[in-house]
């Protein structure tokens, strides 16, 4: 069988962003630019042939979207709200849990109908307060599940009909089935994360239905297939490797974003790449990243 990697191809910097904890990336296929944000540094980060922008936010931004209607729609840390670029205006639209002040959003991704899956983490990363969340384009927001004390990287099978979203302090990606209405059910265990490689981060899917699963603390991406079986292990030269997606003209490009966050000084001499954008090239393609509220 094949490997996902080519045998030469080794994670690379496309850019040194020095992020705190970057996150969320989008590869918009229209722009053929990469966005992604760096949740503590409150940034918002675009990364095309020509170089690369940033925009500076009050709060926390951890997620972003492009929305139908034109612009973005993003996760701040207790509020979904549209985006304008290049000004960098937000306008506010849902606040889920006003009540739950030590909670924000984490990560977040469209599905094929154009509602958005996000989910909520206690902030100290202390409280079972965290949520998942489905949002409709027509501002219908429902919770799906709880119990969590940090959410992460929910995705889609290629069909749409599994969603997958992780327990990180678990170490465990649970799976669910979706029905055609988008109504979840089923969730059981699907892949736990053995304790010497670190936490169940951001994820993506790739055409075929593989699971690449990035590992906080653990040095590395691993990709499960569609069973749940490991099929392949990409070695990164730092730590905290936090989400991924796959970018490039053909969506074979597969852009990592990474943390500083929780390295101490000696660690972070160790890694001066700590917080980088990487991109390693690959035998997979991903698929185009849906817009918010894409379909009538």
């Amino acid at each position: 069988m094949p490997t996902l990697i080519p045998s030469q191809a080794t994670p690379r910097v496309a850019h040194p962003a020095r992020n705190i904890l970057g996150e969320g990336p989008l590869w918009d296929v229209a722009e053929q630019a990469l966005y992604w944000v760096d949740i503590k540094g409150h940034r918002l980060q675009r990364l095309d042939a020509a170089g690369v922008r940033d925009w500076q936010f009050d709060e926390e931004i951890t997620s972003v979207h492009r929305h139908a209607e034109g612009g973005f729609l993003v996760t701040l840390r207790h509020s979904i709200a549209r985006l304008q670029l290049p000004e960098g205006t937000l306008e506010k639209w849902l606040t889920p849990e006003p009540e739950l002040t030590g909670n924000r959003f984490n990560d977040a991704v469209v599905d094929a109908s154009g509602s958005l899956w996000c989910g909520t983490m206690d902030d100290a990363e202390r409280h079972t307060s965290g949520s998942l969340y489905r949002v409709r384009p027509d501002g219908d927001c429902q919770r799906q599940d709880s119990g969590y004390i940090v959410t992460n990287g929910p995705v889609l099978s290629p069909q749409g009909d599994w969603l997958y979203h992780t327990d990180t302090l678990e170490r465990l990606i649970y799976r669910f089935a979706v029905d055609e209405h988008g109504h979840l059910s089923d969730r059981e265990p699907f892949i736990r994360i053995p304790q010497d490689q670190g936490f169940p981060d951001g994820m993506t899917t790739d055409r075929d239905g593989n699971l690449w699963v990035c590992q906080f603390g653990g040095w590395r991406i691993s990709v499960f297939n569609s069973q749940g079986r490991l099929v392949e292990d990409i070695p990164m030269p730092v730590a905290n490797i936090t989400s991924c997606t796959f970018g490039g003209p053909d969506l074979s490009t597969l852009y990592i974003t990474t943390a500083r966050k929780g390295l101490d000084d000696d660690a972070l001499a160790a890694q001066p790449d700590a917080g980088a954008l990487f991109v390693i090239e690959t035998r997979a393609q991903g698929m185009p990243a849906v817009a918010f509220a894409a379909q009538p």
